[in-house]
């Protein structure tokens, strides 16, 4: 185990705040910390080279604090647990599973590893897109269960500190907004100061064992910022994005949140990642949906934003066109390489394969799964399914719809409390996170993302006491089950 010199500066920051700080503030810290997707604070030698990310580490000293006395309250921790109950079912099985299935089926599938280089089965492409080899048990079955621990354990803390600190909403919504400024503004930092000296401090940070990829293509250089790679920064990025859409729909902190979704959205358009346009997609349609469906979602100063953006957007590409036709012909093509022809080419096809062995592991382990860790997916939900079989995607599915709270009246438009504006938006981020994951994630893991959101979406729709709420317009009433609703 190596510590790294990320791990040692973070290790002083959240020593401090541990002593000298409150659980508000080791919140925070490890929320900016999920930033920092390419670097490690330790790493595991032992486990064939595996790390401990940044927030992560963190996260260990926030649970601490939580339990200390000063912390959350014991009705916190025991609203945490009722609230997250069927994520806490999910990780327990995937556990159990990650131990037992991969010695149980060793040798019954053929499959891609999570990690680690094989060799192809053919000496051509079609043999390095079907690389696998016999399932066994391997560190990354550890490592795995290991970090699906680390989701519940963020959702259940997030629960508490939302439910223990009165302005909740507002922290998170700031933290938010902080996350996607800062994020957006790596992105473009990075492909500025590409090829100048200022570059090392991006590979300071990428001191991940992920392989760091900088990709080109016709010119053009995708952005990943502090990332290893393009579709993680865009993954990351169209989570908070949506929330602070959301929030500054619904009028939360809207300097902050205008100011993050406008950089983001910018960033992700530009990013030249096709997940950033699946999920802009995505996206665009449930708003489309919604707008057709919910009377009233956008109030008129917030249409005329939006109409404005748009017309500004079709200025400027019409602009490109007429003074820069080269250029403009280069980006279509770009366009056409990252979305339509991307599944003909060599990593569409391979992505495919990754994410039908979901599916074969499903079949061949009979609805139980061969346990998180045991075979590299593109795909989140082929991968819970070919990890945890029948129990844990239900589990999952059944604790996603608790955060989404989809027969809530305040989920669909603003309520006027803005607890339940911040848990709306991060509802609508955990339904993004999972379609935007369903086409890239490798594992089963949801990760630390979507444990922040789904979390404190549970948390504050439960509420506190009618005191501690913050209410900027009527007065909610009872709404539709399982959730009291708001209407505005």
């Amino acid at each position: 185990m190596q510590l790294t010199l990320i791990g040692a500066i973070e290790l002083i920051i959240a020593l401090a705040l541990f002593i000298l700080g409150s659980v508000r503030a080791l919140f925070v810290l490890v929320i900016c910390a999920t930033l920092l997707g390419g670097s490690a604070a330790i790493n595991l030698t032992a486990l064939g080279g595996s790390s401990v990310s940044p927030a992560h580490f963190a996260l260990g000293f926030l649970l601490l604090r939580c339990l200390a006395p000063g912390g959350v309250g014991t009705a916190d921790l025991g609203s945490a647990l009722r609230g997250n109950v069927w994520l806490i079912v999910f990780v327990a099985y995937s556990v159990l599973a990650a131990l037992l299935l991969p010695r149980i089926f060793a040798g019954e599938i053929d499959v891609t590893p999570l990690r680690g280089q094989i060799r192809a089965r053919y000496g051509t492409q079609l043999g390095r897109i079907l690389a696998a080899e016999p399932l066994r048990f391997t560190t990354q079955n550890l490592t795995t269960a290991v970090y699906m621990v680390g989701t519940m354990v963020m959702a259940l803390a997030t629960h508490a500190v939302m439910r223990h600190r009165p302005d909740g909403g507002r922290i998170l919504a700031r933290t938010g907004a902080v996350i996607g400024i800062i994020h957006a503004l790596s992105g473009f930092a990075g492909i500025i100061l590409r090829g100048t000296p200022a570059e090392a401090a991006f590979h300071f940070f990428r001191n991940n064992n992920y392989a760091q990829l900088d990709h080109e293509w016709g010119g053009f250089v995708r952005m990943n910022g502090l990332w290893p790679e393009a579709s993680s920064f865009a993954s990351f990025a169209v989570v908070w994005f949506v929330f602070a859409f959301e929030c500054w729909l619904r009028r939360v902190e809207p300097r902050w949140t205008g100011a993050a979704a406008l950089l983001l959205v910018v960033a992700l358009v530009t990013s030249t990642s096709s997940t950033a346009y699946v999920g802009l997609v995505l996206f665009g349609a449930l708003m489309a949906l919604r707008t057709l469906t919910t009377p009233r979602l956008l109030p008129l100063d917030r249409l005329a934003w939006l109409s404005l953006a748009g017309i500004a957007a079709g200025i400027l590409a019409s602009a490109l066109l007429v003074l820069e036709p080269a250029l403009a012909a280069a980006m279509r093509r770009l366009l056409e390489h990252m979305t339509l022809d991307k599944a003909e080419s060599f990593s569409g096809r391979q992505r495919l394969f990754w994410a039908g062995q979901g599916i074969t592991a499903f079949i061949t382990s009979h609805g139980l799964g061969i346990g998180p860790g045991s075979f590299r997916s593109s795909s989140l939900a082929t991968a819970i399914l070919g990890s945890t079989g029948i129990v844990g995607a239900c589990a999952f599915v059944l604790h996603a719809v608790r955060a989404v709270a989809p027969l809530a009246a305040s989920t669909w438009s603003r309520s006027g409390d803005r607890d339940r504006d911040v848990a709306a938006a991060a509802a609508w981020s955990v339904v993004v996170a999972i379609g935007v994951a369903s086409v890239s994630s490798p594992s089963c893991d949801p990760g630390l993302a979507f444990a922040v959101l789904s979390g404190s979406a549970i948390a504050l729709r439960t509420g506190g006491k009618p005191g501690d709420r913050h209410r900027s317009g009527k007065a909610a009433i009872q709404g539709p089950w399982p959730y009291p609703a708001a209407t505005a």
